[in-house]
C-alpha cells in the first residue's frame, strides 16, 4: 500500500496527525506511532518509530533521532521531519539504501516537538509565539507589543517620521527603507521602523521600550550549560522545566542506541555543527574530523556549508547559546549531531555573498534583488506596500515591509508561488536535507557476528569461539567525547547456558572495550599515520555438554546494535 502526500502547502496538527496516524496503518511493519506526552496546551508530542521489525526490534539495532518544529515559527522542519518519514515507508523495497537502513538502523522521528507555538504561527500574523504558553497578545505586557493594527491580518512594520531616526526611503525603490549614513543631514525625511503594534501601559508619549516576549525557548530549556532567563532568554524556570523539552530529554535517555541525530531549523542555509559553547581547539580532533567528514557529505547534498555555532554563528563569543539540545547531545551525551538552518532566502533570490549567517544588515543592492524575487516569484505576495494609517497613539504612521514567514523564515507555499520555481524552493529544500540525513544515518557503528565456532575437545569439552566485527564507518563508541563522559557502552558478549551445559573456563559475559570503524582508515597504512584500531574482536569460552546441544551468544553495543548467534555442538 502507498500513502502519498502533497508537500505543497504546510499542515495544521490536525492535518499532520492525520498523515502521521495514516503512514502507521499504511506500513504496520515499518512504522509505529506514539506519543511521548502533552504540550503545555494537551496537544500530543509525537514520535513515529521506522524499522523493520522483520529483522529485529527498534532498540536492537543502532538509531538515528530527528526532530523538528522546535521553534514555533518554523514550518519548514516539520514538513522536512515528515517527508523524511514518508521517503523511508514509501521507498523501502525499491530503493537500496533505506532498504538497507530500515533493515540495519532505526529511525525516531518526532515531527513537531512545540506543536502549541507552530499552530500559533499557522495561524495568526504573530512572529514571536516561543512555546505557547502565552496566546496573542499575552506575550508581551507593557512598551510596544505586536498586533495586527489594521486588520490585513499580517504584522508587519511601522514607519514613523522622526528627525532622529535611522531611516529614509531608497530612491532606486520607494518600497525600500535604507539606512542613513552617520554623518548624513538634510537629505530626509527620516524614520524609525518598529514591528506593527500597539502601547501597553503607561507611556508618557515620548519614548516607549519594547519587551521581550515572556514565552520561551525550549532550545534554551536542556541541562547542559543551562543558564537563567537573566542571562539567556527563553531558557525556562528550571532545566526541563518545559513538557516539551522533558519529553525530548526523557526519550533520548530512555533510547541509548540512538548514535547520531538531527535538529531541524529555519533558516540560514547552514549546517550547523559543535561546539556552540567553545572553539574547535577544544574538541576531540578525531571528533572534529568525524564532524567534519560526515558535515561534507551534507554540503554536497545540500549546497549548505557546514560552520562551528560557537565559531561562526555566535554574535558575542562572550555569551553563546546555552542550554540547547544539540549542545547537550554532544558535549554531554557525545552523539554526532548536526542542527541544520533550512532555506536560504537571499540565495534563492540570487545573491552572490548573502548575508553572513543572519548577523550582518543587508545592502540596498541585496534589498533590491530580494523585491525582484518578491515580484517575480512570489507575486508580490512577500512584501506589503506602505500604507498610511493613523495609530491611536502615534498619529499618522505608514504600515508595510516584508511579510517574513513565508518569505525569509520559510520557502513559500504553493499557494503563494507566482512560478514554477518558487513552487521548488519548497520541495527541494525537503527533499536534500532528507538525503543528508540517510547519508548521515548509514554512518552508524553497526555489529555483526562474523563466526562462531565449536572445536571438539574429546570427553564432551568444547572450545567456542566467536569473532565481533563494527561493519560501520563510525566506531562503537561514535565519539572521543563519549568515552570520556562514559556514555556509550562497550562491545559485550554474552554466552546463554541452558540445562546440561556447563561452563568450565571464560566469563560467561565478556567485555571486548570498543571497536573501530572504518572512519580511520582514510589512507593505506604508513608509519608516520597514527596506529590503527581494531575493528574486531574475539571471544573464547570451555564448555562441557552433549553432543548436539545448542549453544547461543549475544553480542552488541548500546549504540551498535545487537546480534545474536547459536552453533550446534558436533
Amino acid at each position: 500500500m502507498s500513502y502519498n502526500i502533497d508537500f505543497g502547502e504546510y499542515f495544521l496538527f490536525d492535518e499532520l496527525t492525520g498523515h502521521l496516524k495514516a503512514l502507521a496503518n499504511s506500513y504496520p511493519q515499518l512504522a509505529t506511532l506514539e506519543s511521548l506526552g502533552k504540550s503545555w496546551r494537551q496537544r500530543d508530542i509525537w514520535c513515529m518509530t521506522i524499522t523493520n521489525s522483520a529483522t529485529g526490534a527498534h532498540d536492537t539495532k543502532p538509531a538515528f533521532y530527528i526532530d523538528a518544529h522546535i521553534h514555533a515559527e518554523e514550518v519548514t522542519t516539520s514538513h522536512t521531519a515528515l517527508y523524511t518519514i514518508w521517503y523511508l515507508l514509501t521507498n523501502y523495497g525499491t530503493d537500496t539504501e533505506v532498504t538497507w537502513l530500515l533493515d540495519n538502523t532505526t529511525f525516531y522521528v518526532i515531527p513537531r516537538l512545540n506543536p502549541d507555538g507552530a499552530e500559533i504561527s499557522l495561524t495568526t500574523g504573530h512572529h514571536w509565539c516561543g512555546n505557547g504558553r502565552y496566546l496573542p497578545g499575552e506575550e508581551q505586557t507593557k512598551g510596544l507589543c505586536q498586533q495586527d493594527i489594521n486588520g490585513d491580518g499580517l504584522i508587519v512594520q511601522m514607519r514613523i517620521k522622526d528627525e532622529a531616526g535611522e531611516w529614509k526611503i531608497s530612491k532606486d525603490d520607494p518600497r525600500l527603507m535604507i539606512q542613513r549614513q552617520p554623518g548624513e543631514v538634510g537629505d530626509g525625511p527620516y524614520y524609525r521602523l518598529y514591528r506593527e503594534g500597539l502601547i501597553k501601559g503607561d507611556w508618557d508619549g515620548v519614548n516607549f521600550e519594547i519587551e521581550r516576549p515572556r514565552d520561551g525557548n525550549l532550545n534554551r530549556n536542556f541541562p547542559a550549560g543551562w543558564w537563567s532567563e537573566k542571562r539567556q532568554y527563553g531558557a525556562g524556570d528550571l532545566p526541563l522545566s518545559e513538557s516539551e523539552a522533558l519529553a525530548s530529554a526523557n526519550f533520548i535517555l530512555s533510547h541509548p542506541n540512538i548514535a547520531g541525530m538531527q535538529c531541524y531549523h529555519t533558516h540560514g542555509g547552514l549546517h550547523l555543527r559543535p561546539s556552540l559553547i567553545a572553539p574547535d581547539s577544544t574538541l576531540p580532533r578525531a571528533d572534529l574530523a568525524l564532524i567534519k567528514r560526515i558535515g561534507a557529505m551534507g554540503q554536497a547534498l545540500t549546497g549548505y556549508p557546514v560552520i562551528s555555532v560557537y565559531e561562526e554563528f555566535t554574535v558575542d563569543p562572550d555569551n553563546p547559546r546555552t542550554g540547547s539540545l544539540m549542545q547537550w547531545s554532544y558535549d554531554e551525551l557525545g552523539i554526532i549531531t548536526f542542527s541544520t538552518e533550512l532555506w536560504n532566502p537571499e540565495l534563492a533570490a540570487g545573491l552572490q555573498d548573502p548575508a553572513k549567517y543572519q548577523i550582518r544588515a543587508r545592502s540596498t543592492e541585496d534589498e533590491i534583488k530580494l523585491l525582484k524575487y518578491n515580484d517575480e516569484h512570489l507575486g508580490g505576495k512577500g512584501f506589503v506596500d506602505w500604507q498610511p494609517f493613523e495609530h491611536p497613539q502615534l498619529g499618522h504612521i505608514d504600515i508595510g515591509g516584508w511579510t517574513h514567514m513565508y518569505t525569509f523564515r520559510n520557502p513559500p507555499p504553493a499557494s503563494m508561488s507566482a512560478t514554477e520555481k518558487a513552487r521548488n524552493f519548497l520541495r527541494d529544500t525537503i527533499h536534500t536535507n532528507c538525503l543528508f540525513t540517510l547519508k548521515h544515518a548509514a554512518c552508524t557503528p553497526l555489529i555483526q557476528i562474523e563466526s562462531l565456532r565449536a572445536e571438539s575437545l574429546g570427553a564432551n569439552l568444547y572450545k567456542l569461539t566467536a569473532v565481533i566485527a563494527n561493519v560501520g564507518f563510525l566506531p562503537t563508541n561514535t565519539t572521543e567525547r563519549a568515552i570520556k563522559y562514559g556514555t556509550a557502552g562497550s562491545v559485550k558478549t554474552d554466552l546463554q547456558l541452558a540445562d546440561g551445559i556447563e561452563l568450565i573456563m571464560g566469563l560467561q559475559s565478556q567485555d571486548l572495550g570498543h571497536l573501530a570503524g572504518r572512519n580511520e582508515r582514510v589512507a593505506t597504512w604508513s608509519p608516520w599515520m597514527p596506529d590503527w584500531h581494531h575493528p574486531k574482536g574475539k571471544a573464547e569460552w570451555l564448555v562441557r555438554a552433549d553432543p548436539g546441544s545448542e549453544i547461543t551468544i549475544t553480542a552488541g553495543a548500546q549504540r551498535a546494535g545487537w546480534k545474536q548467534a547459536t552453533v550446534t555442538l558436533k
